[in-house]
């Protein structure tokens, strides 16, 4: 027993250390790789950029991450590790979130236009950096709120769009979110929950907290992320891009969330803001998703334009996260999207 107890006390003396260093990416083999952290002047500050890949003659794939405030950044060993055979992947840290989310933040710059204008000025930067004509972008939950506005703008600058749990409207989303859930709960018959659905309806739910405490009960009922708690932690943890301060930081962009930005969020509404997607377009909705409904994704689907081809790929066994809970069918899917340049339509 002692000898256990100094083993663990050993291994979690070594790991705070670890965590202790500053950031770092390991270095990748390949043809000609690239592996990078670096601090980039975006939108009056400093924003952070993790960028890996095998080939630098790959194609780009810009992952926009969700939230706002949660930064996929820790979880990039996890979940695009796969990925890094056949695109130069790039995580950014958006404005408020992880290693971009400094002491003083000043939240009031949390609006839909400075996240996508801050977008833009990254893909300016990684066309630069990479010698890059046009990247692909890739945008899960929030991030594709902002994904879609962005290459709709500038669609010169991007060769196809890939939403993944794509945000279509905050409003449609939450009847339908009720709609499914509420079964779930009288089924599930907990009495916490059953209160809790008595006593709420859709204008209470578009209020902030009200939207946070949705978001905590759908993933109870496997609505949401799928993946335990204990398996995210221990991602992050592993990462070495985050040292025990941007876990910190990261914790508080996650925490603020939408916040600051929230009469705006809720206000969106991609049927009616984005009726024509310029570019080839894949979505990716997980079939048990109950944070972005696949029956809105596939609304925004059959509404929009898209005359360089789209199409929305449904995984079954999957919530909100689907690199996580079928990463092997994710990985594949982008693979043959990118290499048919979105030619084909319709959907599986």
């Amino acid at each position: 027993m002692r000898r256990a107890v100094v083993w663990l006390l050993l291994a979690l003396g070594l790991g705070l250390g670890w965590k202790a260093l500053p950031g770092r990416t390991p270095a990748l083999s390949g043809p000609d790789p690239v592996a990078v952290l670096e601090p980039v002047q975006i939108g009056g500050m400093t924003q952070w950029l993790l960028i890996r890949g095998q080939d630098r003659s790959a194609p780009v794939l810009l992952w926009l991450h969700g939230g706002p405030g949660a930064a996929q950044m820790p979880l990039a060993h996890a979940t695009t590790r796969a990925l890094e055979r056949d695109f130069i992947v790039v995580h950014w840290d958006q404005r408020g979130a992880g290693r971009s989310n400094p002491r003083g933040f000043d939240a009031d710059t949390m609006t839909l236009e400075r996240f996508v204008q801050d977008a833009h000025d990254v893909t300016r930067h990684l066309q630069a950096r990479l010698d890059a004509d046009r990247i692909f972008v890739l945008g899960h939950s929030w991030g594709s709120m902002l994904g879609t506005r962005l290459v709709a703008r500038w669609p010169g600058d991007y060769a196809g769009y890939i939403g993944v749990g794509q945000q279509v409207s905050t409003a449609r989303g939450i009847d339908v979110t009720l709609a499914r859930l509420a079964p779930m709960i009288r089924l599930g018959g907990r009495v916490d929950h059953m209160r809790w659905l008595a006593g709420t309806d859709a204008a209470a739910l578009m209020e902030h907290a009200g939207y946070v405490e949705l978001m905590g009960m759908l993933d109870a009922y496997g609505g949401g992320m799928n993946v335990p708690g204990w398996r995210l932690a221990a991602m992050v943890l592993r990462a070495p891009e985050y040292s025990l301060g941007d876990l910190w930081r990261w914790l508080d962009g996650a925490r603020r969330g939408s916040g600051p930005m929230w009469p705006e969020y809720r206000a969106r509404d991609l049927i009616a803001e984005v009726p024509e997607m310029p570019v080839p377009m894949l979505l990716i909705s997980g079939g048990q998703d109950l944070n972005t409904p696949v029956e809105l994704a596939a609304a925004w689907f059959e509404a929009v334009a898209a005359p360089r081809g789209k199409r929305h790929a449904v995984f079954e066994r999957s919530g909100h996260a689907p690199f996580l809970t079928e990463p092997e069918r994710f990985a594949r899917t982008l693979r043959d999207f990118v290499a048919g340049a979105g030619a084909g339509a319709g959907a599986d």
